[in-house]
């Protein structure tokens, strides 16, 4: 196999810094953008308060939540996938994911809103190349559904 998972999948795992500085040194840092413009000085005082801290507060939420990325593994892509239509993805998750932390996850993960999902486990299934028997291992995958107007382009 010429790439590896974290090759095709590399959006899915957390990034690891590479010698970059922690984000709070840095003069954009994330808490910095978090000031409401009067604070910096006025230089953003074309916008009222509540426009900045809205638009704060959605880079505050998405895509921060550590639940997220210990249930959600990665996409699961296949002809069935792609043909269940607009609104709605299947995902493969962690053995241990339920309904409700999966909302969960997926909502603070994407920004969007989930209105149903439906989970099934795939079991282990035999495999024989010869005399060689193996094995192709289980998992978990849930089908969720977003609502109308919603979509997550990652896929």
């Amino acid at each position: 196999m010429p790439f590896n998972l974290s090759q095709i999948f590399g959006g899915w795992r957390k990034k690891k810094n590479k010698g970059r500085k922690a984000p709070e040194s840095s003069p954009h840092s994330f808490r910095s953008r978090l000031t409401l413009p009067a604070e910096r000085g006025g230089s953003d005082a074309s916008h009222g308060p509540n426009e900045a801290r809205s638009s704060k507060v959605a880079t505050q939420t998405k895509n921060k939540s550590e639940l997220a990325w210990k249930l959600i593994i990665a996409p699961h892509i296949s002809e069935k996938s792609t043909m269940l239509g607009e609104g709605r993805y299947v995902f493969k998750v962690a053995g241990s994911a339920n309904k409700p932390s999966l909302k969960q996850a997926i909502e603070a993960r994407y920004g969007v809103t989930v209105l149903s999902i439906n989970m099934l486990a795939a079991r282990n299934k035999k495999r024989r190349r010869g005399v060689i028997l193996g094995i192709k291992p289980g998992f978990k995958k849930a089908i969720v559904t977003l609502k109308a107007g919603q979509n997550i382009t990652e896929f």
